[in-house]
Order: structure tokens, then C-alpha cells, then sequence
């Protein structure tokens, strides 16, 4: 079984961003008891109606972020309790938050260089059973920015993302799209926060992939 990301682009940025995010576009055979193909980095691919884009050494947020655990998040994520197999691992869900503020050269090396403080709750899920060809999940997390010396919220929202895919097999393109969902909040949080730095986080932080999943059997 093979995951693959296909992208939904018609212009030679997004082209490149889908080139430079390599890790997302990494043929690799699956692990059917993980559905680890797809790493739940979404900083690098394109959405609407903006693409993340990393900050610079000028902007307020720029390595000062502490990430702390995931807080709420079961053992194991699973598209749906009648999927034996798991989408993901507590433990790789929380590398992920933190590669993807990585990626948006937000998290801070070292605990002298915090200014800030990311809290992140884990809310739930939601991927409609369904034996076809396609599906849509969504996730949703609660991100909560605070100011290490004096304790002042930065930044509190809750955000849902979702994403569609499509394969033959039901239960592992589930596990796809879910993990894609995932890789879409964390991008979407990070965005967020780039833009409440200067006071203009937009009303909606979720961001509308321009990319499916699509999972082929390969025998």
C-alpha cells in the first residue's frame, strides 16, 4: 500500500512549495499498523486562501515558542472506532506540532530563548464511515499562546481542518486523510499565530488545503 499527496496546483509557486515540503511528497511503502507514509507536516503545501509562509529573524515570534505536550490525546488516533489500525501515535502527533512550528521557524531551540508559551488541546475528530472510493475527516484542536513572564493570553482559539481523499481501501484512506487533517490544524495554527503577532489573525484560522490524498494498492 502507498500513500500519495496530489496536489491541486496550477501556478509555479505552489509547484516548488510541493517540491521544497519533500517529506510530504515521499513515496514510501506503508506501514499498515501506523499509516506512517504521510508525515503530519503541513508548513511547506499549499492552501487557501494563504500558504504559510516560515517567518524572519525580524518578526516577534521568530524561535520564541515553547511547545508543550498535546494536552488530551489518546494513545492512538483512529479514523474511527471500527478501524483496527491506527492513524497515528500520541508521540508522533506531538513531533509533528513541533516540526511543523520548525518549519515556521517559530519553536524556540532551548527553554533561555521562550518569550511564549504553546498549549494545545486535543478536541476530536470526525470521519463518516464510508465503503466507497472517497472520504473527508476533520480534526480539531484548541491552541492557547501565552507570555512567559507575566502570563498574558497572546493567542486562544479552536481550530477545525479537514481534508478529502480517495481509495480503494476504506480503512487506510482513512487513516490517510486524517493524518493529512492533522497536518493541516498544525499549519493552520501556525499561520494563525504569524498574523496575531501584528493583531490581524483573521476571524477563521483554518486553512483549505489545496492538496488531496489519494492511497493506491501497489502489489
Amino acid at each position: 500500500m502507498t500513500f500519495l499527496f496530489k496536489a491541486l496546483l496550477t501556478r509555479p509557486a505552489y509547484r516548488q512549495a510541493m517540491r521544497n515540503a519533500f517529506a510530504l511528497l515521499l513515496l514510501a511503502a506503508a506501514t499498515p499498523a501506523l499509516a506512517d507514509d504521510i508525515p503530519m507536516i503541513g508548513v511547506g503545501l499549499p492552501y487557501a486562501p494563504e500558504t504559510p509562509t516560515p517567518v524572519t529573524a525580524t518578526h516577534p515570534l521568530h524561535h520564541r515558542i515553547a511547545i508543550e505536550e498535546i494536552e488530551g490525546l489518546p494513545p492512538t488516533i483512529k479514523s474511527s472506532a471500527l478501524n483496527w489500525i491506527a492513524a497515528a501515535k500520541r508521540s508522533s502527533v506531538n513531533k509533528a506540532l513541533g516540526d511543523n512550528f520548525d518549519r515556521m521557524n517559530m519553536r524556540a531551540p532551548d527553554a533561555g530563548s521562550s518569550r511564549a508559551r504553546l498549549s494545545v488541546r486535543w478536541i476530536g475528530s470526525d470521519t463518516p464511515f464510508r465503503i466507497g472510493t472517497s472520504n473527508e475527516a476533520s480534526v480539531t484542536f484548541a491552541y492557547r499562546l501565552v507570555r512567559i513572564d507575566n502570563g498574558q493570553t497572546l493567542f486562544e482559539r479552536e481550530i477545525t481542518t479537514s481534508v478529502k481523499g480517495g481509495g480503494v481501501d476504506a480503512g487506510m484512506r482513512d487513516n490517510g486523510i486524517v493524518r493529512a487533517a492533522i497536518a493541516a490544524n498544525f499549519a493552520s495554527a501556525a499561520n494563525c499565530i504569524d498574523h496575531a503577532a501584528f493583531g490581524v489573525a483573521p476571524a477563521d484560522c483554518a486553512l483549505t488545503p489545496k492538496f488531496s490524498v489519494t492511497v493506491v494498492r501497489r502489489y
